[in-house]
């Protein structure tokens, strides 16, 4: 009786396929919660704050007519870290 269950036993999987596609399904979702996580830390952190926050004023100047076209450029290029 033994020996009949084991001939006709595929293991585990019972199709005797393997796990397959399920392997994937596990490192696919911790790729994608790291990556989010990764991203919302970069999104918040001090420094792209402080440009961002930087930039809109410089727009807000701009729209006032404080500063001029090529001023906006010159001192966004600046900001972002382009000569």
């Amino acid at each position: 009786m033994l020996a009949e269950m084991v001939m006709h036993s595929h293991g585990p999987w019972h199709d005797g396929g393997g796990p397959g596609w399920w392997l994937v399904f596990p490192i696919l979702f911790w790729v994608i919660v790291l990556s989010v996580a990764g991203y919302l830390i970069y999104r918040g952190s001090p420094r792209r704050s402080a440009r961002t926050a930087a930039e809109h004023t410089l727009a807000e100047r701009y729209a006032r007519g404080e500063i001029s076209e090529e001023e906006l450029r010159q001192r966004r290029a600046v900001l972002r870290g382009r000569p």
